[in-house]
């Protein structure tokens, strides 16, 4: 993990014979990824200020939520489920890691709980190998296929503070709706400041259009890095 402050301004005017000081801006940090791991991915991850939630079961190897990675892969090719904890792009947009998220619609989606009085401001999100190829070039096994116009994946943050919903926002990382050819693989900033302030929980869920009799065909992953609080 790697943190350092985005922003710290102090401006002073002079207008009509009186000055004024405008307000401190607050100090906005990233919160990064650096990754020592023996294999390229980890389950869950924890800081000072947050905790990526994560379930796993270990009978079946089924998992969801977040995970770290170190993997990053540009090939479709490799867009199968064995390279599922793969990104989309040569490298993370800062450190040398990110986190993956997987979201199972059959399950409750995993938080990321704030430890302390913050608020999130923006994120980069990028689409995941696997997810990336079935989008594009329908996947190996032929449950998704390749998105035309009108379709779109999103992910939906919501704040919470207990059982209170507090704000949502919703990042269109695919949208192909209206004429657009829109994709998330150059590690896109999406604004966070609609979640409001005062929650101590964001949960996350990932949408798709191409949705079947047993839920949504697309792979539902996401990468996060660069994740900016106050």
């Amino acid at each position: 993990m790697k943190r350092f402050i985005l922003l710290l301004s102090l401006v002073a005017f002079v207008a009509c014979g009186k000055e004024w000081v405008d307000d401190v801006k607050p100090k906005v940090y990233v919160e990064s990824f650096e990754v020592e791991l023996q294999n390229h991915f980890k389950y869950g991850y924890e800081t000072d200020e947050f905790c990526f939630e994560h379930f796993y079961n270990e009978e079946f190897g089924y998992w969801g939520g977040f995970a770290l990675t170190k993997k990053f892969d540009t090939d479709p090719a490799n867009g199968i489920f064995e390279n599922q904890y793969a990104v989309y792009n040569s490298s993370a947009s800062h450190g040398n890691g990110a986190l993956i998220y997987y979201y199972d619609s059959y399950n409750e989606p995993c938080d990321i709980t704030l430890k302390g009085d913050h608020t999130l401001t923006s994120v980069r999100l990028n689409l995941t190998t696997y997810t990336y190829a079935s989008i594009t070039n329908e996947d190996i096994n032929s449950f998704a296929r390749v998105f035309a116009d009108g379709d779109y994946l999103k992910v939906v943050f919501a704040s919470h503070k207990g059982d209170k919903e507090i704000g949502k926002v919703e990042c269109y990382v695919v949208d192909y709706r209206d004429g657009k050819q829109l994709m998330a693989t150059r590690w896109d900033v999406f604004d966070l400041t609609g979640l409001g302030k005062g929650y101590d929980r964001v949960s996350v869920k990932i949408e798709t259009t191409d949705v079947g009799e047993w839920g949504a065909n697309t792979p539902l992953y996401i990468a996060l890095d660069e994740i900016s609080f106050m």
